[in-house]
């Protein structure tokens, strides 16, 4: 691949990534707009000045939950059957009309990760983590076809791989890089 050809493709997938903030955006204001509806409804409760609840469900009109707010998070729903998640966490999901997870704040109970998902029907394409230490990492993919992964550990560090191979990696052959976890490959 020539330099025009690496420069073509880092425009392609910062302009992918410009897309994937503007859609983060758009859910955040979502989820305000939500919890801000929710809390509304709240105060018309005889109590209002505190409610405790272990789980909370926004239901659509066919009462497909769309928004789930619990401790801890149920398994993930993906096309009706319910899946491993990997690990216990706690925090909000967000569902498509199919009762699908796509996507959800959430921090782990074991290793106290923050994460922001985006997911496409059964799959991570987005990926923002927080992990107690202080490393972040921001990773965006589609399956095996391509992915971009930044982040600070000990080091700030950027992959940008296509079909699982290395397009552009900075520092040069960082430690992320080589890492065979599913996140980094």
């Amino acid at each position: 691949m020539n330099e025009e050809q690496i420069l073509a493709q880092i425009n392609v997938l910062e302009n992918r990534q410009k897309r994937t903030y503007q859609v983060a955006g758009l859910l955040a204001i979502v989820m305000v707009g939500a919890i801000v509806f929710q809390s509304r409804q709240i105060r018309n409760l005889q109590n209002p000045q505190k409610l405790r609840v272990r789980e909370l469900a926004v239901v659509d009109e066919r009462g497909t939950e769309r928004v789930l707010i619990a401790a801890p998070l149920p398994e993930p729903m993906i096309a009706g059957k319910r899946h491993k998640r990997g690990g216990v966490v706690s925090g909000i999901i967000i569902s498509d009309a199919t009762g699908t997870e796509r996507g959800g704040y959430a921090t782990g109970d074991g290793y106290a990760n923050a994460i922001f998902t985006l997911d496409g029907q059964g799959f991570q394409t987005v990926l923002l983590l927080a992990e107690p230490d202080g490393s972040t990492m921001f990773r965006i993919w589609n399956q095996d076809k391509g992915s971009v992964t930044m982040g600070v550990e000990d080091n700030p560090f950027l992959n940008v791989k296509q079909n699982g191979k290395p397009l552009f990696t900075a520092p040069a052959d960082n430690p992320e890089s080589r890492d065979p976890r599913p996140l980094f490959h």
